[in-house]
C-alpha cells in the first residue's frame, strides 16, 4: 500500500481518536500495521484503544511496539510508563518516567501523564513540579489544574490545591469532581454563591450518575458544616442511590467473600519465624474511615518505623501467586487458587515489590509499614506467607464507623466500596468485617495487636505505648507530635492527619441518628455489640 494511502489512514485514526470513536481508530491502525509494521504511531494508537478495553497487557505490548521504533518520544514513553504503573511494576514506570522527561520537552498532555504517574507511584514532590509544568505549558485545561491541585493536597499545600481546585471550576462551571475536592478542604460553609451552583448542578436531570455522586457529596458537607444535618443526609442519598441503582450492588457477592476466608483459613499456621531482612512488614489494617491513616502516622513518626502508604503489594502479589485471571484483585477464585500456592512464592514477590517500591530503608528501621485497610482480607495470607509480619488491626465504633463509609466517596471504579452506596448495606459490610475479625483473632490471638481508635483519641500515650510494646520498640515522644510532619498523604484523611488530636469525629453519628435507623437495625439484627 502506498505511503500516502497510510498517511490517510492515520489521518482518519486521530479523526476517530478525537471525535471518541476507539473502534475505528482501531480498524484504522490495523490495517496501517498490516501494510507497515513500523508505523510507530499506529501501535501507539493501538495501545490506546486497547488500554481502553482494560486490556493492559495488550496495551503494553502494543506501546513497546512503539517505544522500540521511536525510542526518543516522549508521548510514547509517557504512555509506556502509565500502562507499567498501572500494571504494579513501579521500577518499570519511574524508569519510563525517567526517559520521557530526558527525551526532551513534552508536550502538555505528556507532562500531566507523567505527573499522574509519578502520583501513583508515592513521587509526589515530583508529581507537583511535573504537573506545574504542564499547567504551565496549557493553563485553560481544566483537568490539568485538577490534577496539580490532587497533588499539592496530598503533600499538604492546602492554599495552592484551593487555588487550583477554584481554577479547574472557573474553566470548566461544570466540574463537578473539583467541587467536591474543594468541598473537602473546606473548614467552614463557603459562601451562597457556591451553594447555589452546587443546587442548580444537582437538578439538573442531565447530570450523569458519577458527577451527581460528587455534587452530592459536596452539598452534604456545605450543609453539614451548616448544621443542617437532614438536608447533608439527604443530599447524600438522592445522590448515592442512583449510583447503587447503576451499580445494582450485591451483598451475596461480598457474603461469599468473606466466606470463603473464612472456610479458607480455619487453623493458626506455624509460630513466627525471624525474618529474612532487618526489616519486618507491619500491616495497619480495618475498616475504610476507621483511624487507619492517623495510626499510621503516629507511628511512622518513630524512627523505627517508616510509613509507606496504602500500598496494593500484597493483594497483588496473592493475586499472581493464584494464577487467576478474574477481573477483581480478591474473589472466592482467587482465594482458592492462592490456598494451593507456595506461601514463599507471594512473600519473595511482596519483598521485591517494597524494596523496588522504597530502596533500602533508613538506618535503623525495624518495620515498614504498609497501611492498606482492605489488608484485613488478606490476613491470612500475609500470616502464612510472612510468619514474622506484624499486624495492628484499628477498630471504631460500629455506628461512626459505618457513618463516615457512607459519608465518604471512594473510588468509584473500585467495587470493593459498593457497599457505600447505600446506609444499611454499609452496615451490613461492616458486620461481615466484624465477624471476619474475630475469626481473625481467634486464629492468630496474640500475633494480632488490637487498637480502639477513640482510646487513641483519649489517652494516646498509653493506646500508643501498647502499640509499641506489641512492636518491642521503646515509647518516642514524636509519636504525639505527628502532625508536624511533612511528607505525602494519600488517603481520604489527607488534611485530618495534619491536625492534632480531635474529638469531633466520636459520637458524629448521633447527629444523623433518626436517618442512621436502618444500619442500627441491620447492626442489632447481627448481635454487633456497642449499638
Amino acid at each position: 500500500m502506498p505511503d500516502s494511502a497510510n498517511s490517510q489512514r492515520h489521518r482518519r485514526a486521530v479523526s476517530a481518536l478525537n471525535r471518541g470513536d476507539l473502534r475505528a481508530m482501531a480498524g484504522e491502525c490495523e490495517a496501517i500495521v498490516a501494510a507497515d509494521p513500523d508505523f510507530a504511531d499506529a501501535w501507539f494508537l493501538l495501545a490506546i484503544a486497547a488500554e481502553a478495553r482494560r486490556d493492559l497487557p495488550g496495551a503494553l505490548a502494543q506501546l513497546e511496539r512503539a517505544v522500540s521504533l521511536a525510542p526518543d518520544n516522549s508521548d510514547y514513553l509517557a504512555q509506556q510508563a502509565k500502562l507499567l504503573a498501572l500494571l504494579n511494576r513501579p521500577a518499570a514506570a519511574l524508569a519510563a518516567a525517567d526517559a520521557a522527561l530526558a527525551a526532551g520537552e513534552p508536550r502538555a498532555l505528556a507532562l500531566d501523564t507523567l505527573g499522574v504517574v509519578f502520583t501513583r507511584l508515592g513521587e509526589h514532590a515530583r508529581a507537583a513540579r511535573v504537573l506545574q509544568r504542564a499547567v504551565d505549558a496549557a493553563p485553560s485545561n481544566a483537568q490539568f489544574h485538577f490534577n496539580l491541585a490532587s497533588a499539592q493536597q496530598f503533600l499538604g499545600d492546602e492554599s495552592g490545591a484551593r487555588a487550583h481546585y477554584e481554577r479547574a471550576i472557573d474553566l470548566q462551571p461544570r466540574f463537578a469532581r473539583a467541587y467536591w475536592a474543594l468541598s473537602e478542604l473546606e473548614k467552614t460553609a463557603p459562601d451562597t454563591t457556591r451553594q447555589a451552583r452546587l443546587e442548580a448542578l444537582a437538578a439538573d436531570p442531565a447530570l450523569g450518575a458519577v458527577d451527581r455522586l460528587y455534587i452530592g457529596h459536596a452539598l452534604s458537607r456545605l450543609y453539614e458544616q451548616r448544621g443542617d444535618y437532614p438536608a447533608a443526609f439527604a443530599a447524600l442519598c438522592e445522590a448515592k442511590n442512583a449510583q447503587r441503582e447503576r451499580i445494582a450492588y450485591d451483598r451475596a457477592q461480598d457474603e461469599a467473600l468473606f466466606a470463603a476466608l473464612q472456610q479458607g483459613f480455619t487453623a493458626a499456621d506455624p509460630e513466627p519465624r525471624p525474618p529474612q531482612q532487618d526489616w519486618t512488614p507491619l500491616f495497619i489494617v480495618g475498616m475504610p474511615r476507621s483511624g487507619t491513616t492517623l495510626v499510621e502516622r503516629m507511628l511512622s513518626a518513630h524512627p523505627a518505623i517508616a510509613g509507606l502508604g496504602e500500598l496494593q503489594d500484597f493483594p497483588h502479589a496473592v493475586k499472581a501467586a493464584s494464577g487467576e485471571r478474574s477481573p477483581r484483585v480478591l474473589d472466592p477464585a482467587v482465594i482458592a487458587g492462592a490456598l494451593e500456592a507456595d506461601p514463599e512464592q507471594i512473600a519473595r514477590t511482596y519483598r521485591n515489590a517494597l524494596e523496588t517500591r522504597g530502596g533500602t530503608p533508613a538506618p535503623g528501621t525495624r518495620y515498614l509499614a504498609d497501611k492498606q485497610p482492605l489488608n484485613v482480607l488478606q490476613l491470612g495470607f500475609i500470616l502464612r506467607a510472612l510468619p514474622a509480619a506484624r499486624v495492628i488491626i484499628v477498630r471504631r465504633d460500629p455506628l461512626d464507623t459505618c457513618l463516615a463509609n457512607y459519608r465518604q466517596l471512594f473510588a468509584v471504579n473500585f467495587s470493593y466500596y459498593n457497599y457505600a452506596y447505600d446506609i444499611a448495606d454499609t452496615a451490613h459490610y461492616y458486620c461481615l468485617f466484624d465477624r471476619l475479625c474475630r475469626h481473625w483473632h481467634t486464629l492468630y490471638g496474640a500475633r494480632i495487636h488490637a487498637l480502639q481508635y477513640e482510646q487513641l483519641v483519649e489517652d494516646p500515650r498509653q493506646t500508643l505505648g501498647a502499640a509499641l510494646d506489641y512492636l518491642a520498640l521503646p515509647w518516642d515522644d514524636a509519636c504525639l507530635d505527628f502532625h508536624h510532619r511533612d511528607g505525602a498523604v494519600t488517603t481520604a484523611s489527607a488534611m485530618q492527619v495534619r491536625q492534632p488530636l480531635y474529638r469531633d469525629a466520636i459520637g458524629r453519628w448521633r447527629k444523623y441518628e433518626k436517618e442512621m435507623a436502618p444500619a442500627i437495625a441491620e447492626l442489632r439484627e447481627q448481635g454487633v455489640t456497642g449499638v
